[in-house]
């Protein structure tokens, strides 16, 4: 996983319950169908946690293996690839600013 979007949960990925029917007082039926919201966002959380590490790390043992010192212009390019530009446009006005 290089990409956030790549991080969320697909709506194939849950495991739903049977709907249950509810009788109201109106005499109408109704469905009831609930959705794990907390265990929703859990999952989801650990797994964008996980993609994140892992691209983290890959890039630096990439720099590691590579032997090179690991430049402001490597750390932008790396958030624009994983779809975080306004992370990367922070970043390099913070370090347009301190110069």
């Amino acid at each position: 996983m290089t990409h956030w979007k790549e991080t969320v949960i697909k709506s194939k990925e849950l495991l739903s319950k049977r709907p249950r029917w509810k009788i109201v007082e109106d005499g109408k039926s109704d469905i009831l169908v609930t959705i794990p919201i907390t265990d929703l966002l859990e999952c989801q959380a650990r797994r964008a946690f996980a993609a994140g590490m892992v691209t983290m790390m890959k890039f630096h043992l990439r720099g590691q293996n590579d032997k090179k010192t690991i430049e402001v212009a490597d750390v932008v390019k790396l958030f624009n690839d994983c779809g975080l530009p306004e992370v990367a446009k922070q970043l390099e006005d913070s370090v347009n600013s301190e110069k």
